[in-house]
């Protein structure tokens, strides 16, 4: 008898061999880029045009101890005619400060540093921990210079170490790892002195209703097992600034200098950028970062005529931060980019596991950090940066693991801001076909979320969709209704607002009215390309398809009920146990299952058909 749920072997180790194939179509891809990573990199200079920027107004909500918020809504066009259905909002809270900053730990242990510097970059690699550094501070200075009431310090009792050589240092500084910053003012040696001083040179805070201080999200704690000492020659100046905090423009020329000074590629500063980018989601983690022990005196410094040359980080102007700002905030979002890498489109719920289960298996075989990077950015280059930062800063290892598992969250603004795929609830909904009597459940859910009515206003918290189809008949009046109305339906991002201060609101129109999601990488046009497939790590108990598959039928189902159709469906054993404490056989031809507990859903008995059961 054929199972109504799940598929049968063969369906099921096809997808596997599928999984498997596509991520070695993409590893044989990327090996080959050699110019991948540079060019994800490049993407931080030209940030998602729809990603908003932080008003001056903005409202924080400043009344928890542990955070601090800002909220804004997403406003959606669910046809291309507003009177045909109308737009909706849903409201996306961002987290702008944090209880505690986020520790970093420079260590000379291999087995304890998580992060991968990529291996382009060389000895250049070096410099990323000071870099990341400097990207912090520069983002939590342009943090105070937006959000009301925030501020930035430094320690007045952090100690200048004076003009320094490294050549002539004492020997009780043998141990020590020299940051030679060069023949600079007194303000930019204080300001290396502070960021990279392991007793809290500098932070950038906010304070809460309650009284006690909230850190930016790029606030940071450096703890190193070897002193660091910086190196430089204080040139003489005829005055000196009376400013006691350094902004986020002049940090920025601090960092270019630097740059100059060591000769260091502009990829090398944007790598270390994509990892500051990536601290809010390591405190989202309740992490720290652990980063080798910089060494960077080894590599030397550019000669005069070297300093000739025009750095590439001269003009801030090309480095848009406020948007970068935002997405960086969004620690949710940004998690959700880099899952969005394992979903794929057509692969249905009762079946993604054994999709995942064939993906992982060959990334499993992928036994050098750097490939797996590599291969990771080229299933999406657009967000390849994230991954980068993710690898630097070690984020990737979770970010892994939540995508094996199939259990990773969704955020359709952070989707809709970068044009990434991340979900099924994006594609359109296609016509129907003339004399259709059937609608695929796929095409179900995006109808009934487009309606929007009161029990389908959030999407469905996983990525993959429902299998099968159901009769007309037998669906919701809604989309009976518009399957039938021969109009377009899709979910549309129109704009964003900001919740700001006197109860307020910012309206932000997207540069570009309209951006295409992108597909992913690594499709398949024969998903039985000759490639030797290692079944080792097949499971056909496949655990993941159930939890997927339970989880959409309690969104799709939640509200009517089962149609009587869908009887075996409703009593096969992955969907059985929706009702808690009811493992009663259902009996009769037209009554409701509706009126139980749905994984925690509290349904209604009134439904909107009648051949519920």
């Amino acid at each position: 008898m054929e199972d109504a749920v799940r598929p049968d072997e063969k369906a099921a180790r096809d997808m596997y061999a599928r999984g498997y194939r596509t991520w070695s179509n993409l590893y044989e891809h990327a090996s080959k880029d050699v110019h991948l990573l540079r060019n994800c990199l490049q993407r931080l200079r030209t940030p998602f045009p729809r990603l908003p920027q932080f008003p001056n107004n903005l409202d924080i909500d400043k009344s928890f101890s542990g955070a601090a918020f800002a909220k804004g809504r997403n406003t959606w066009l669910p046809a291309e005619e507003p009177d045909h259905l109308p737009p909706f909002q849903d409201e996306l809270v961002v987290d702008v400060a944090w209880d505690k900053p986020t520790q970093i730990l420079l260590t000379s242990d291999v087995r304890r540093s998580k992060t991968t510097l990529p291996d382009i970059f060389r000895r250049q690699s070096n410099h990323i921990p000071v870099l990341l550094q400097a990207w912090a501070y520069i983002l939590a200075a342009r943090w105070t210079e937006l959000i009301p009431e925030a501020h930035i310090s430094h320690n007045a009792d952090s100690r200048l170490r004076g003009d320094l050589d490294a050549s002539l240092l004492p020997k009780n500084n043998q141990d020590s790892a020299i940051i030679n910053v060069g023949e600079v003012g007194r303000d930019a040696a204080r300001w290396w002195d502070d960021i990279l001083s392991v007793e809290g040179g500098w932070d950038a805070t906010i304070r809460s209703t309650k009284g006690g201080l909230l850190h930016s999200p790029w606030s940071t704690t450096l703890v190193s097992e070897r002193p660091l000492v910086i190196s430089a020659k204080i040139k003489t100046e005829t005055s000196t600034s009376k400013e006691t905090t350094t902004s986020s423009d002049a940090a920025y020329s601090y960092l270019t200098d630097y740059c100059n000074l060591h000769g260091i590629d502009d990829d090398v500063s944007l790598a270390a950028l994509a990892a500051a980018l990536q601290i809010p989601a390591i405190k989202y983690d309740r992490r720290r970062i652990e980063l080798p022990i910089p060494d960077p005196a080894q590599d030397g410094l550019r000669t005069k005529r070297d300093h000739a040359d025009t750095s590439l980080f001269t003009l801030q102007d090309r480095l848009p931060l406020d948007r970068l700002l935002t997405l960086s905030c969004n620690a949710r979002g940004t998690k959700a980019l880099l899952s969005s890498a394992f979903f794929e489109l057509d692969v249905t719920s009762n079946i993604c596991g054994m999709w995942l289960q064939g993906s992982f298996a060959f990334l499993n075989t992928i036994k050098d950090p750097h490939s797996l990077l590599k291969t990771l950015i080229h299933r999406d280059p657009d967000i390849g940066f994230l991954w980068v930062g993710a690898f630097i800063t070690g984020g990737y290892h979770k970010t892994l693991r939540e995508g094996r598992s199939g259990g990773w969250i969704i955020e359709l603004a952070a989707a809709a801001w970068t044009g990434t795929l991340m979900s099924f609830i994006q594609a359109p909904v296609p016509h129907l076909a003339v004399g259709a009597q059937s609608i695929s459940r796929a095409d179900e859910c995006r109808l009934l979320y487009l309606c929007h009515e009161i029990n389908y206003t959030t999407p469905p918290l996983l990525p993959f969709a429902p299998f099968g189809s159901t009769a007309l008949h037998d669906t919701n009046l809604d989309v009976r209704k518009h399957s039938l109305c021969g109009r377009d339906h899709g979910l549309q991002y129109s704009h964003w607002k900001w919740h700001c201060k006197d109860d307020t609101e910012f309206d932000q129109e997207p540069h570009v009215p309209t951006i295409t999601t992108r597909p992913k990488n690594g499709q398949l046009l024969n998903h039985g390309t000759a490639v030797d497939v290692d079944y080792d790590e097949y499971d056909s108990e496949d655990e993941n398809s159930e939890m997927v598959t339970r989880n959409i039928f309690t969104w799709l189902r939640g509200e009517d009920g089962f149609p009587v159709a869908e009887r075996e469906i409703r009593e096969h054993e992955w969907i059985d146990n929706l009702d808690d404490g009811d493992d009663s056989p259902v009996e009769g031809d037209v009554c409701s299952t509706a009126g139980g507990q749905l994984h925690g859903w509290l349904l209604k008995t009134s439904t909107q058909r009648s051949n519920s059961l």
